[in-house]
């Protein structure tokens, strides 16, 4: 499991930095699309606000894949035994859509200086005096970037319901074979399941809404100010959440926690006895159990 915590640990913190350094606001116009940024990269000007919301729509992408990549594991690891090796690669592939992405949003055109007059030009109502000077998208109908926003709500909205059924299977896999492990590792388990289940909901829930104002804004020539800000709050909730999730829902994560805090408030007692339980392993016959180690006395 930790090669799938330490980069899920690393994307959210990446996710978190990303958004402090652009804190972007995204503004439509006819042609283009602008991305004006109240973050430290202002001061380094329109290039860097402009890659950088680049790599956060990558980032956050790549973030959600990784939680659903996490949920398929442990379902494949249980139930087939047969091309394991080959099941992971195929769905490895998923991870190519951030790549694609990147890779799209940077064919077409860039003319940053366009996109700033054609915004000052549309939007003489709006306040950029906070701005400095900004750039973004100069031509946000072009097929590349309709096919990034096509992949983006697509991922967002099909990819958590995948997840939410292979959350459901496993469980189901899981219960079948509950006779033949641990009270504790089913339990352990069970709850590691639950935690996956709600961390790859959570995109549906905050992308989806975003993604409906964010087409509404550019394909029908209004604009709903509100939702300008909106991606930028909503594209960091997951790197929020997914933290707290983890530290409740993995027990020897939310022991830990237990500790530290009690160690913190004075009020934590060395054990007499510490029993370990062993993380969950469904072998593939499905016939050996994963028993606690016995408890080790101090002496």
């Amino acid at each position: 499991m930790r090669y799938f915590l330490y980069p899920s640990n690393f994307i959210n913190f990446f996710l978190a930095f990303l958004t402090f350094f652009l804190q972007f606001r995204n503004v439509h116009n006819v042609k283009s699309l602008a991305i004006m940024c109240q973050g430290p990269c202002k001061f380094l000007g329109p290039a860097w606000c402009f890659h950088g919301y680049i790599f956060i729509l990558a980032t956050a992408t790549a973030g959600g894949i990784l939680n659903i990549h996490t949920l398929y594991y442990r379902l494949i690891s249980i139930k087939f035994i047969q091309n394991l090796s080959l099941r992971v690669f195929i769905f490895g592939l998923w991870y190519i859509f951030p790549l694609v992405i990147i890779i799209f949003s940077y064919i077409p055109p860039i003319d940053l200086d366009a996109v700033y007059w054609e915004t000052l030009k549309i939007h003489v109502d709006y306040d950029f005096s906070n701005y400095k000077v900004f750039g973004g998208f100069a031509n946000s109908h072009n097929i590349f970037m309709t096919l990034v926003t096509l992949i983006l709500v697509i991922l967002a909205t099909i990819a958590p319901l995948l997840g939410f059924y292979w959350r459901n299977e496993t469980l189901k896999v899981l219960d079948l074979n509950r006779n033949a492990l641990s009270v504790h590792s089913v339990m352990q388990f069970r709850a590691l399941i639950h935690g996956l289940g709600l961390q790859i909901m959570i995109p549906l829930i905050c992308y989806v809404p975003v993604g409906f104002f964010y087409v509404y804004n550019k394909y029908s020539g209004e604009q709903i100010q509100i939702s300008q800000y909106t991606l930028c709050f909503m594209i960091t909730l997951p790197a929020f959440f997914d933290p707290i999730l983890q530290i409740y829902f993995i027990v020897p994560y939310r022991r830990a926690v237990k500790r530290m805090i009690s160690q913190m408030i004075g009020n934590y007692r060395e054990p007499e006895s510490d029993v370990r339980v062993n993380t969950i392993t469904l072998w593939h016959n499905r016939r050996k159990s994963s028993q606690p180690v016995q408890p080790i006395h101090n002496i």
